[in-house]
């Protein structure tokens, strides 16, 4: 039996964007979406880079086929959409993304999903009470996880320790990095946050900052265009940072996957007017934009939107977790989180700082001597010499 039209039931109502299981991990802007609308994907343990993409593009809800918070660990993406306060709804089931048009009206209410053409489709709620409780029990199922980074960091290692310890393969960029502080600027969370934070420091220190994919964007949209750009090989043109980013920058890099090709970004990237550095490696473009920091000879790395804590470097079961891991055992001391920035740097002390510390001290000075006999007789003295003063410009006057 069909269902009445979703517009004319109680609930929330918007058009579906179903992508299904195209989301990938550098998939982050769901191009396409409008705000107000549903997103409809398949996704096991939704990640933070997914939920926060779908959080920017203003989608009011988020229909997930599979488990958002399976219990392997503690996801990241469904904390962060309770927080925003988006409707989500998972455990739906794969039929879907077959039940359920790109682009059709549809509508969510207690718990279930209505499409026209369909039976309601129903799926688990998750609030911020029900994500809390979630991820506290996938805290103690984190085992099996655990013996996954151990296994992606010994491939790692087996794979790429000549660019880990030495920076084999690694291009030689125009950008003078020896002896000067690298801002690394990824596509991660909060990362305009991040970039705002270290305003003064980007100010005062005058670091290379490199851009990585949407990071360079980022970078750019706050006054801080990237000296160098990294780049991984997008699907199409509109995966590429806009064109006045990549000519704005000294250098631009491109991370193409050991053993693969690019594709046809070289050719993209020709006809933009550029020719980019080549790095082949399995690092993710963010760890390698870290490990060219580090190996040409950086003082310190700041990185933003970077993955800091052993929950986020899990989260997403995403391949490169050998490769964030071993980076930044290798870079060790020499990096700094952003968000961890402005409680060790307070910045140069400027003329302005000197002067009010003095106006302060002559103020303090000259009411320790008012309080005094000698300073009352010269405070009563100046009166009467600003009296007769003001009595002379009045006379003149008439």
């Amino acid at each position: 039996m069909r269902t009445r039209r979703p517009d004319t039931q109680p609930g929330l109502t918007g058009r579906a964007r179903v992508v299904g299981r195209a989301v990938g991990r550098r998939d982050t802007t769901l191009r396409g979406m409008r705000r107000g609308d549903v997103l409809v994907l398949d996704r096991t343990d939704l990640d933070r880079a997914t939920a926060q993409a779908a959080i920017d593009a203003g989608v009011a809800a988020v229909v997930n086929a599979s488990s958002s918070i399976s219990g392997r660990f503690p996801t990241l993406g469904a904390g962060l959409l309770a927080d925003a306060g988006v409707v989500h709804l998972d455990r739906v089931g794969v039929r879907v993304l077959d039940a359920v048009r790109d682009g059709a009206e549809v509508r969510i209410h207690e718990g279930r999903l209505h499409a026209e053409g369909s039976d309601p489709l129903e799926g688990r709620v998750l609030d911020a009470a029900s994500v809390v409780e979630l991820q506290g029990e996938a805290r103690t199922s984190m085992s099996a996880h655990l013996e996954s980074l151990t296994l992606h960091t010994g491939e790692f290692l087996r794979r790429e320790h000549r660019l880990l310890l030495h920076g084999a393969g690694l291009p030689d960029p125009s950008t003078t990095m020896a002896g000067r502080p690298v801002v690394v600027v990824g596509a991660g969370h909060e990362h305009r946050a991040e970039l705002r934070a270290v305003r003064a420091f980007v100010r005062e220190q005058r670091p290379v900052v490199i851009g990585v994919d949407t990071g360079a964007v980022v970078a750019s949209d706050v006054g801080m265009p990237p000296d160098v750009v990294v780049v991984s090989a997008p699907d199409d043109d509109r995966g590429l940072p806009p064109a006045a980013v990549l000519r704005r920058a000294s250098d631009v890099v491109l991370v193409e996957p050991r053993g693969g090709t690019a594709g046809d970004t070289d050719a993209r990237l020709a006809r933009l007017g550029l020719t980019p550095l080549t790095l082949r490696t399995a690092a993710t473009p963010e760890d390698a934009a870290l490990l060219l920091a580090h190996h040409r000879g950086a003082s310190a790395v700041v990185g933003v939107g970077m993955r800091a804590t052993l929950e986020e470097l899990l989260d997403g079961d995403r391949p490169g977790l050998g490769s964030s891991h071993l980076t930044r055992l290798e870079i060790g001391p020499k990096l700094v989180d952003a968000a961890a920035l402005p409680g060790v740097y307070a910045g140069r002390v400027g003329l302005r700082h000197v002067v009010g510390v003095l106006l302060v001290g002559l103020l303090a000075l000259l009411a320790a001597v008012l309080v005094t006999p000698v300073g009352q007789e010269w405070a009563a003295a100046g009166v009467d010499v600003v009296a007769d003063l003001v009595r002379t410009v009045r006379e003149s006057i008439r």
